[in-house]
């Protein structure tokens, strides 16, 4: 019987054996120390010939990527995610520093405890805690090589009855100079340490892309599903908490939880094609020994398409075992289905930035149209027993949007982007965002200034006012949502520093809240509380204050990096934050033999005590906790020690995670604790030809 790791080691052979004469390229390149970018100081001695020879066998290892704007379709370049650094947090749930808040599992439902890093997600609210895997629209990378590119990543932890593997692939390739095409697989998969909470994901994408002077094309296909088993938290805290008092000693697999054969699953397709005409001239440049014209466009048409289909089922094999209160369709399994369908079209134009001296910014507007279709279960009315039934409901909306938009210069760079929806069921919906960035030279280097501002007035999410399911059921018509945020970063590259301030106001907040009913004994005592769940809108304002430092500092080999964030919320009962969290890492950074990278070292993640954010499967959102019984987490500070390499294309890790398990208090939110200590390890390794 093949085990689960030794499904990935033969799956990675197997790719390694299709390219085996590149394979033996690769040791040989190791065992004598050379790239493959060999330059002609490399072959002296040599005959021309065998110069030539030599030349033409060279495959240069330049790997370009970029991301694209959403709607607008500009290019911005990004890095090749080559580094080693942080490596060994790259796959953790609760993120690089420790930032978000998940179930325990990986690729579990997780949400930032730095409020100003949330972001504004998919209108199908239900992907919104699986950023871990899903990938925004403006974060998918796109490519231009000249040699074939492939990463194969793989992470793992556990045992067969535990831990998780993640295994990715990326394969890129240019026909010519112009047209890029590549897929990639992502499958990540965790039995869990603790009971009924398994994660089985698996994403495939398929893109291309054509780049001229003329015409540019992107576009992308994304198939995924997901399936997450949902255990409701564990049954007792004690069993962490204080685990002495319990009458026997528990594994983390053997802690009783509140459900069981609990499921969600989703299925994604996703299309999305963005391509732009260019009219322009063509000019001269260079000096007498090299002059070449070069193509300057002017003016740039465009045209946006997306195409997203989400399915959702939320479904149990067991009767309520009191952990609801309500049930809202008679049934004693549950087979909760949610869907939708998105199609977004726009058409714009821009006045590019750079065409002549007075073009210091580009100029870009859109018009287009939005089309969504929502369908959950209902009942047929007046039916002498309840019959089930679907309900749909549509959505269209005409959109506006313009943008001006700096990225040229040295000194000052700025973007301000608007979009209006001016006719349609969200007629009104406004959001202006601002960005500006101003770079001063100081003590030999370039110190940064850079503000942001938010201003948006838009209806809740669709599922705030409509939701029907077995145990949550609302008709809601709430009021628009007004959110407005100042911001400021100040960096420092020479001393390693990094300050930000924010401070936002929100009226009209949209949440879910626990509302379940409590049970109590005969003395008056609560015994246990239901977990019923609500959508609810907070109509008065709410400030948030947030202040973050990054420090980084360095003695020689010896590194410190520090990453505090302070923040505060003027009402902790419906949007709770955490006063301070934290991020230390202490390592060592040398070089072996001139090719082996190596960082040694330990870090630490610790947030303070807070009510922190509930959550409910049925539904699977976080929500305020139950008012009859709460429960601070935090106060816990987890250490893991790790070792972190780069060899070459090769990067790889090992780490002791969650080293300091001992204190009864690691819990990432209320009833799931961390996962308990133990070995991980990753590697990943670029292929080029």
């Amino acid at each position: 019987m093949v085990t689960r790791k030794g499904f990935f080691v033969c799956l990675l052979l197997s790719l390694l054996g299709c390219q085996s004469l590149f394979a033996q390229r690769i040791i040989n390149e190791l065992e004598s120390n050379t790239g493959t970018n060999l330059g002609d100081s490399m072959l002296e001695g040599d005959s021309l010939d065998t110069k030539k020879k030599a030349a033409k066998k060279v495959v240069p290892a330049d790997v370009r990527s970029w991301t694209i704007d959403p709607d607008y379709g500009n290019p911005t370049d990004v890095d090749v995610d080559t580094l080693h650094h942080h490596f060994q947090n790259s796959d953790l749930p609760e993120g690089l520093i420790g930032e978000y808040n998940p179930l325990g599992n990986i690729g579990s439902p997780r949400l930032s405890r730095i409020y100003m890093n949330r972001t504004v997600g998919s209108e199908f609210i239900f992907t919104h805690p699986f950023d871990q895997f899903l990938v925004a629209p403006g974060d998918f990378r796109h490519y231009n090589t000249k040699s074939p590119y492939m990463n194969l990543t793989y992470n793992w932890c556990g045992s067969k009855q535990s831990g998780d593997d993640h295994f990715r692939a990326l394969y890129t390739n240019n026909a010519g100079k112009r047209i890029n095409f590549g897929g990639i697989f992502d499958y990540m998969y965790g039995p869990g340490y603790y009971d009924n909470q398994a994660t089985s994901f698996m994403g495939s994408t398929g893109f291309g892309s054509y780049t001229s002077d003329r015409y540019d094309l992107h576009f992308h296909y994304t198939h995924n599903y997901m399936k997450l088993s949902e255990n409701g938290g564990i049954e007792d805290d004690q069993y962490i908490t204080n685990p002495e008092g319990m009458a026997q000693r528990y594994g983390s697999n053997d802690i009783p939880t509140n459900l069981s054969d609990n499921f969600m699953k989703q299925e994604h397709d996703i299309v999305r094609l963005n391509h732009r005409y260019h009219i322009g001239f063509t000019r001269t440049e260079g000096d007498s020994t090299d002059l070449h014209d070069v193509f300057v466009p002017v003016t740039s048409f465009f045209h946006t398409f997306s195409f997203e289909s989400y399915r959702r089922a939320y479904q149990t094999k067991v009767a309520n075992n009191g952990f609801h209160t309500y049930q809202f369709l008679p049934s004693d399994t549950v087979n909760d289905r949610n869907k939708m369908l998105e199609i977004r079209n726009l058409i714009g134009v821009s006045l590019n930035e750079g065409f002549n001296k007075y073009a210091v910014a580009g100029l870009n507007a859109y018009v287009g149209f939005l089309h969504r279709t929502h369908t959950m279960t209902d009942t047929i009315p007046g039916a002498l027993h309840t019959r089930l039934s679907t309900v749909k409901y549509d959505e269209n909306d005409v959109l506006v949007g313009g943008q001006m938009i700096r990225t040229q210069g040295t000194w000052i760079h700025y973007n301000a982007d608007v979009k209006f929806v001016v006719a349609g069921d969200n007629a009104g919906d406004m959001r202006l965002t601002g960005r500006g960035e101003l770079n001063m030279p100081l003590l030999g280097d370039t110190a940064q200034v850079v503000l942001h501002a938010l201003l948006s007035r838009e209806n809740p999410n669709f599922y705030f006012d409509h939701y029907h399911s077995t145990y949550a059921w609302w008709d809601n018509e709430m009021r628009r949502t007004t959110q407005t945020r100042l911001g400021a970063d100040i960096v420092f590259p020479k001393t390693g520093t990094r300050l930000s301030f924010a401070m936002e106001n929100l009226k009209n907040y949209a949440y879910f809240a626990n509302n379940g009913t409590a049970l109590y004994d005969e003395e008056g005592n609560i015994t246990s509380v239901s977990n019923n769940v609500v959508a609810r809108q907070y109509n008065d304002n709410i400030q948030i204050i947030s202040a973050r430092l990054q420090q980084n500092f360095k003695f020689g080999p010896l590194h410190f990096d520090n990453d505090i964030t302070y923040q505060t919320s003027t009402k902790e009962d419906i949007l709770p934050l955490p006063k301070l969290s934290t991020y230390h890492n202490l390592y060592l950074s040398f070089l072996i033999a001139k090719v082996l990278n190596c960082e040694l070292g330990a870090d630490m993640k610790y947030f303070t005590k807070y009510y922190a954010p509930d959550y409910s499967p049925v539904i699977g959102q976080f929500t305020t906790q139950n008012p009859n019984k709460r429960m601070k987490i935090g106060d816990y500070p987890m250490f893991s020690v790790y070792a972190n390499f780069l060899l070459k294309r090769c990067r790889f890790y090992i780490q002791y995670y969650h080293a300091n398990q001992s204190d009864g208090r690691y819990f990432w939110a209320p009833h799931y604790p961390m996962n308990p200590s133990g070995i991980h390890f990753g590697i990943s390794w670029n292929f080029y030809d």
